[in-house]
């Protein structure tokens, strides 16, 4: 191979080479054989190099309720583009630079005819039909009921995370950190979509327990967050119904509260940094 056939690769924000970013990627090769060729080198043990590198996570302290769960007020936070019907601000589908906060009173769930997804990043097929598969109110009211936890502060806040620069998305963490820190809560629950969702979602996690509030994230795809620093994950039932599967068997409810639940109550949990 010549060096006209090497292309360095660039770190998403800095556009230029570095140490710490891959220098090999073979553009003369087609993406698909790449692809496979690093699909057979892993599943046969033999060496493999891949084309994007991860960020090594900063050292992160990851903060605990200070107050017991049966008297915590919980926040809900979404990247999966949850708005009233008509979407009143108008929250684009991909590459938000902004959230909005959306009160629900004392609402028991969210109605499918009251609100609607702005997100091209996932299905949401399941979310239009219920919308409690995203943000489970429904659940939280039932865990309040059931002195399992103190209760959920009205009001949610909204953004789109597909096609979110790690930049805006640490933006917006910050924003929704100062935001979430004046309100009377004890935790926060954020629940993302796909894979640029997730990542949106774990920048606000961090931003939150960077003032000392905990957060938990549910998502379907645990190691984008995990490998974004967050400790307090849940793995969602899917990208598009991430807390509970489609269907009013007593099954999937029961998936749905287990799901829902548990998240809320890893906020409890000390988990080392390098766990």
């Amino acid at each position: 191979m010549n060096k006209a056939e090497i292309i360095y690769s660039v770190t998403e924000e800095s556009g230029e080479a570095r140490d710490n970013v891959i220098p090999f990627i073979a553009y003369h090769t087609p993406a698909p054989k790449r692809c496979l060729d690093m699909l057979l080198a892993k599943y046969y043990g033999e060496k493999f190099c891949s084309e994007v590198k991860m960020p090594v996570p900063e050292k992160h302290v990851t903060p605990v309720l200070s107050v017991p769960l049966a008297a915590a007020r919980i926040m809900m936070v979404t990247d999966g583009g949850l708005v009233p019907k008509g979407n009143p601000d108008c929250l684009p589908p991909s590459n938000a630079r902004e959230f909005h906060a959306y009160g629900f009173g004392f609402a028991e769930r969210f109605k499918a005819e009251e609100y609607e997804v702005s997100h091209q990043g996932y299905d949401h097929g399941d979310v239009d039909e219920d919308p409690n598969r995203l943000l489970p109110l429904d659940i939280l009211r039932e865990m309040t009921r059931a002195g399992e936890i103190g209760g959920v502060y009205p009001r949610f806040l909204s953004t789109t995370g597909v096609m979110m620069p790690s930049e805006t998305a640490r933006r917006i963490g910050r924003e929704i950190a100062v935001r979430v820190s004046a309100c009377s809560i004890d935790a926060v629950l954020i629940v993302s979509t796909c894979g640029t969702s997730t990542r949106c979602g774990a920048c606000i996690a961090l931003a939150l327990e960077d003032r000392g509030i905990p957060a938990v994230q549910i998502t379907n795809l645990t190691e984008i967050a995990w490998s974004m620093g967050v400790r307090h994950v849940e793995k969602g039932a899917s990208v598009g119904s991430p807390v509970g599967f489609a269907g009013g068997t007593p099954t999937a409810a029961a998936h749905r509260l287990l799901g829902a639940a548990q998240a809320v109550r890893g906020l409890c949990l000390d988990v080392p940094d390098d766990a």
